[in-house]
This record gives C-alpha cells, sequence and structure tokens, in this order.
C-alpha cells in the first residue's frame, strides 16, 4: 500500500528498511511538521555492527595464524564474549550520529545561507548530486518558508553520510591514520577485551588505516559537523590531515569529551543542553584555527573553563 507522505499523521516515523519513503516523500512529510531521518541513517546500526564484526574477525584469524589464539574454538569463545560491548559500541556510534543530526539541525537554523552554500560546493565538487539524491534546488531552499527550522533533517541526513565518504577519503591522502594523533581511533574501536589481551597486535591489522580513518572522520563530523572541515580548510589553507589532528590534540588537551558526558549526563533541557555541546564546539574551533595558523600558543586546557562553569558540570 502506498500512501502520500503529508497524509501521514504520525509525529516521528523511523524506517526500518530501504526506501520506506523516498527522499521526496521525507522532504515533504519533515516540511508538515514530522521528524524523520534517512533509511541509511536508521538502519545504519546494522551496517556497524558487520563492519565491526568483520574488522575483529580478521584481526583474531591473524592472531591464530601466528599462534596468539589456540584455533577458532578460543576465537569464538572470545567473539562471544564481546558481544554486549560490540553492541555497545554500536549503539553509541549511532547515538552520536543522530545527534549531529540534531546539532546541525540548529546550526543550520542560525547559519541558513552558510549552509546552502555548502550543498553547492558539494555538488561544484562532485561529492553529491541534486538528482540522485534528492536535494532540492538552491532557490528552492532561499524561498523555503521553513527556514527558521533549519535545514530538513532528511537532507541533513544525506549531507551528513556524503561528508563523511569524501573527508574518509582525503584523509586516507593524509599521514593521518600513521600518526600517533591517530593511534587512541585505533584503539578505541576494538572492544575491551581486546585492548588488555592484544593491543599490540593492533597494528599489523590489514585494515588499520581504514578503521583509524574511518572512526576519526565519525568522531570529527558527529561533534563538529558537517561544515567544519570544509570552513576550517578553506580559512587556513590546511589540509584535511592538518584540520582533523589539530581537532583531536586541542580537544584531547581541553578535556572536551569529559565536558560533553558531563553536559550529557547533567539533565538538562533539550535546548540547554544542545546549546552547551555547540558552545563546546565552537571554542574548539576557535582553538583549531589559532593552532594553524599560528596566531598564539593555544591553551587548550582554558578554552571550555567558561562553558563549564556555565553550566555548572
Amino acid at each position: 500500500m502506498r500512501v502520500v507522505a503529508r497524509d501521514v499523521r504520525a509525529r516521528v516515523v523511523g524506517e526500518g528498511g530501504n526506501l520506506g519513503f523516498t527522499q521526496k516523500a521525507r522532504l515533504e512529510y519533515w516540511a508538515g511538521g514530522g521528524l524523520l531521518n534517512t533509511d541509511a541513517v536508521d538502519n545504519s546500526g546494522g551496517v556497524d555492527t558487520s563492519d565491526h564484526e568483520v574488522n575483529i574477525k580478521i584481526l583474531l584469524d591473524m592472531l591464530i595464524k601466528k599462534g596468539v589464539v589456540k584455533g577458532r574454538e578460543e576465537r569464538n569463545r572470545i567473539l562471544a564474549e564481546m558481544t554486549e560491548e560490540v553492541a555497545a559500541l554500536v549503539l553509541a556510534d549511532n547515538d552520536n550520529q543522530a545527534l549531529a543530526l540534531t546539532l546541525d539541525g540548529v546550526r543550520s537554523a542560525k547559519r541558513y545561507e552558510e549552509f546552502v552554500n555548502l550543498i553547492d560546493d558539494m555538488v561544484g565538487a562532485g561529492v553529491l548530486s541534486r538528482a540522485d539524491d534528492g536535494v532540492p534546488g538552491r532557490e528552492d531552499l532561499l524561498s523555503s518558508p521553513h527556514r527558521e527550522r533549519g535545514l530538513p533533517r532528511p537532507l541533513l541526513a544525506v549531507l551528513l553520510g556524503h561528508t563523511k565518504m569524501f573527508a574518509f577519503e582525503m584523509l586516507m591522502e593524509t599521514g593521518f591514520p600513521d600518526s600517533t594523533a591517530g593511534r587512541p581511533f585505533l584503539e578505541g574501536y576494538f572492544p575491551r577485551r581486546l585492548r588488555e589481551s592484544f593491543r599490540e597486535h593492533f597494528d599489523a591489522h590489514v585494515l588499520r588505516r581504514e578503521i583509524i580513518a574511518t572512526a576519526a572522520v565519525n568522531h570529527l563530523i558527529n561533534k563538529a559537523g558537517i561544515s567544519l572541515l570544509s570552513r576550517v580548510m578553506a580559512a587556513s589553507k590546511a589540509g584535511a590531515g592538518e584540520v582533523v589532528t589539530a581537532y583531536v590534540e586541542v580537544e584531547r588537551e581541553a578535556g572536551a569529551g569529559e565536558l560533553r558526558e558531563a553536559v550529557l549526563s547533567a539533565g538538562l533541557a533539550a535546548r540547554e543542553e544542545q546549546g552547551a555541546l555547540l558552545e563546546i564546539e565552537e571554542a574548539l574551533e576557535d582553538a583549531v584555527r589559532d593552532r594553524l595558523e599560528g596566531k598564539k600558543k593555544v591553551e587548550a586546557t582554558k578554552v571550555l573553563k567558561a562553558i563549564r562553569g556555565r553550566v555548572n558540570v
């Protein structure tokens, strides 16, 4: 049975299968006040789980060949032990991606034309296709009566996916996956059981660089949004690897991860929580620009002090 999107009266829709909505229908439903992502976002947990499974099995099979793991029986026991933690890692990835869409919705409401220009740039660079990806034209976006809500969430979901793929390709061409700044993403990808027992073997994983680049891109874009990388690269003339390195170094030095967790667990109202998270990212971006441009020594630990005091965490 087919229905017209504007006739759907549900307040929220989750697409459990592929193309429950066409992209045109998603945009129409969103314009009527409904909330939804895309099928790719709503089903990304399954893809993420498969990626973890494959990469963990590659590691364990390598360890069997080295004699570190004593055969498939031990391998299968280790896999079973990690079931719940892998599920938690996947859920955390997907929680962060959903939050990224919400924060970019707020950002795009405040800087609407900047985001429309970003779409134009992505189309011009061949990263995005208006026809294939169901992206409205520039004039349609600029004349939208819903500008105060920001870009439609289903459109942001499409932009998120393409931004991550393009950023991954750029990062793979840099030295970041081989750097000390990138190393924590490799260790953080694997469950604690593997980190505790086999950490010294991670560097031999045949997809080590791909794992690091994927995890770093997901982290940066989920936290800082789809426009930060291109915006800072353009302003500083730095390459993708330099920007990602500066971001993760400043973030770690400033204790931004701990502050984000404190904000998310503080029981704040949604608007206040989102505002605090956006303030964190704005402060980090300023520090990243300073570090890249060499204007002054960046004392990253002081970057978030004012925010920490204001939200009382």
